[in-house]
């Protein structure tokens, strides 16, 4: 595909072209970029102009979204908004490498692994985060009391579960808590038909826990807003991150939150007094989709006793907070 000689005016108006349908955090991503360049343009962008800027979603899209390109494409400044997981550069995504002029990823981990297949300019944009100051969805709306102990896990299974580590979850949580009634686990999970070997999995390893539920639910933006600010605690105890935008958001939110303390997580985690990352050893990749490709893949594996004691310990000084609260709330002066 030709390119035009044409560099990136940031001053310029650009187009987007990408799943902004979809309930995914790699939509909301890409509508946090939307958003991030509408604040910058207000109420009158500047006239277009044939060398605009173009920012396209992630590779696996190209096909489907430029299956009939508009007459202006060819003449667009075209920048892919890309993240990667692991740490060496998607075989299969080379062929979008003709299509940009730039790439756009969230994190230096991400960008590392891109640089290691590409000559392109990459540049590290992280997501413009904005957390809305929404009310909580009612915890009876999923089975929870108000003064017990909530949880919350969000993952997107549709594609290779084994990154998100579901089982992880539910391991962490029963060793930090077994059966304690007041304590619970929500788990929001999505998955698609190739994948529902891991949904299986998962019911089977929550058998007779009463204090985990999965929610199969779709939420739009202000509904997953809303399902973040109910927490007590968030946990991520993933393989591989590109970014983590649920960690990220629930730490801007205030919640306490445990995540692997390796890949693109990393970078804004040291941030937060609330953050907890949690040891980890690196080993070799190994998941039943076969969604990576290359020599001598890896990911972490978290420490899952790790995680528990430091569940256990927030837990505890929630419950401080609580009695703290109360007395507070019973005081006559």
């Amino acid at each position: 595909m030709t390119k035009p000689a044409a560099k990136f005016d940031p001053n310029s108006p650009l187009r987007f072209v990408g799943d902004l349908q979809s309930t995914n955090g790699l939509s909301r991503a890409f509508r946090y970029e939307m958003d991030r360049w509408a604040a910058i343009y207000g109420a009158n962008p500047p006239q277009r102009t044939a060398e605009q800027a173009l920012i396209l979603a992630q590779p696996w899209d190209y096909p489907r979204l430029l299956a009939e390109p508009p007459e202006w494409f060819q003449r667009a400044y075209r920048i892919g908004l890309w993240v990667w997981e692991l740490e060496q550069f998607p075989s299969d995504w080379r062929f979008a490498l003709d299509i940009v002029h730039e790439i756009w990823t969230p994190s230096e981990f991400s960008a590392n692994a891109l640089r290691s297949g590409t000559d392109l300019p990459i540049k590290v944009v992280p997501h413009a985060v904005v957390v809305p100051k929404d009310t909580p969805l009612p915890r009876s709306r999923f089975g929870v009391r108000d003064e017990q102990f909530l949880g919350l896990a969000i993952m997107d299974l549709a594609a290779c579960p084994d990154r998100k580590n579901p089982l992880g979850h539910v391991r962490a949580w029963v060793q930090a808590f077994a059966d304690d009634p007041d304590v619970h686990l929500l788990m929001k999970v999505r998955f698609k038909k190739a994948t529902q070997f891991a949904l299986t999995a998962l019911k089977r390893e929550i058998a007779g826990a009463k204090n985990i539920t999965l929610v199969q639910e779709n939420f739009d933006d202000q509904e997953i807003s809303r399902f973040q600010r109910m927490a007590d605690v968030y946990l991520s105890l993933h393989r591989a991150e590109g970014y983590g935008l649920n960690i990220h958001e629930m730490l801007e939110i205030g919640v306490p939150t445990i995540a692997t303390g390796w890949s693109g997580n990393m970078e804004y985690m040291g941030r937060y007094a609330h953050a907890f990352p949690i040891p980890y050893q690196l080993t070799p990749y190994k998941d039943r989709t076969f969604a990576y490709e290359g020599e001598n893949l890896c990911w972490a594996e978290p420490d899952i006793k790790a995680a528990a004691a430091v569940l256990r310990k927030i837990r505890a000084d929630w419950q401080v907070e609580q009695r703290t609260s109360e007395r507070r709330v019973g005081d006559p002066s």
